[in-house]
């Protein structure tokens, strides 16, 4: 009865609440509503084949600090429930609400969860996660996201995550354990540990500067390209060719750059990995205009408005509307030039590296002019 139960809470969170949650209509945006008013948070589709590669040359910790710090975060500035706020039951059919959901836009293809409510434990099997199901690791994302979501609805920020087993490892499940450090420890696991979690959430000028606006240069949603078959959606998971995207809070992409700053090899690292994916990209399809291509593809997946062009034989490109968050100015738009890189790259059969970032805060929004 209970499978049939979550099947039915499947369906419904896939056909009723992600089409409206889940704003993928506009050129150049892609938002996620908060609660039932206006509210909402910017968001981009992000290549899981980054994370991997991440996941098979980092470290684990510096992985996981990024993204609990990225969980804790989301979790806030999404105003989920916190266990100070509801009843014992409320809770507990809340954090199951939200397995469900994530499991709805295939952040796994199968989530179950286990709580004991008393002791902050959480225990969550998964299947055919976003990561480490094939990097073996997921602490980027499966341990150290998770244990930023967990750690804020119970409101105890050394809640910490560890991952006994994982398909990646050749499990047959992965199966990840929350709780405070003390008690992990106890348990015989040796958990990395992040409190570092304040000052995490947006503010007026991130609502204002993520605005949905009209477009000058991008033409193609993200539902456009869904509909017209480039992109194949299916159950919430976003995949081209092979490459797997989910749809995460913008903010991910400046933890990542922040993060990996000190750390040794970090920046590279995101840098080839991004192009990797780029050059990649390019592989399957006809040779063609990057510009166009650049100007079609990357709205779509929300990174705002793009003009892309060649000037005394140098690729320039501008972006109006690129997602915005306070450390908008400690940031060099690594991963967005990688990306860009890449793609000429494959496209052009030379090595062109967008090396050159400009960036500009006017008539509220974030503009970045890249060049080579």
């Amino acid at each position: 009865m209970a499978d049939i139960k979550d099947s039915i809470l499947s369906w419904y969170i896939r056909t009723i609440v992600l089409p409206g949650r889940e704003l993928i209509n506009n050129p150049g945006f892609i938002c996620e509503k908060i609660g039932n008013g206006n509210d909402y948070l910017r968001e981009i589709a992000f290549p899981s084949s980054i994370g991997i590669q991440l996941e098979n040359k980092l470290q684990p910790e510096d992985l996981y600090r990024i993204g609990k710090k990225f969980g804790w975060s989301y979790a806030k500035n999404s105003a989920i429930f916190t266990i100070d706020k509801v009843s014992k039951d409320e809770f507990m059919n809340q954090t199951h609400l939200m397995v469900k959901y994530m499991e709805s836009i295939s952040f796994a293809q199968e989530m179950n969860e286990k709580i004991q409510y008393t002791d902050k434990v959480f225990e969550i099997k998964m299947k055919n996660t976003l990561i480490c199901s094939t990097s073996g690791g997921g602490y980027l994302m499966e341990v150290g996201g998770i244990a930023g979501i967990c750690a804020y609805s119970v409101q105890d920020p050394n809640v910490e995550g560890v991952q006994p087993k994982c398909q990646g490892r050749g499990d047959a499940e992965c199966e990840v354990i929350l709780a405070p450090y003390d008690t992990l420890v106890q348990k015989g696991y040796t958990p990395m540990h992040c409190n570092d979690l304040e000052n995490l959430d947006v503010d007026d000028k991130y609502r204002e500067f993520n605005k949905i606006r009209p477009t000058r240069w991008a033409s193609y949603s993200l539902r456009n390209l869904i509909d017209s078959k480039f992109f194949r959606y299916t159950h919430g998971l976003v995949t081209y060719n092979t490459e797997r995207f989910f749809l995460c809070e913008a903010s991910f992409i400046y933890f990542l750059e922040k993060g990996l700053r000190h750390v040794n090899g970090g920046l590279e690292s995101l840098w080839n990995s991004s192009f990797d994916f780029g050059k990649k990209l390019t592989e399957k399809l006809a040779k063609q205009d990057p510009c166009k291509f650049i100007m079609d593809f990357f709205p779509a997946l929300g990174f705002g408005d793009i003009l892309a062009v060649v000037k005394n034989g140098k690729y320039n490109i501008s972006v109006n509307y690129f997602p915005w968050t306070r450390w908008a100015d400690d940031t060099d738009f690594i991963i967005l030039r990688g990306m860009l890189s890449g793609v000429i790259s494959g496209f052009t059969n030379k090595k062109i590296q967008l090396q050159k970032i400009e960036k500009e805060e006017r008539n509220g929004y974030l503009t970045l002019m890249i060049s080579e």
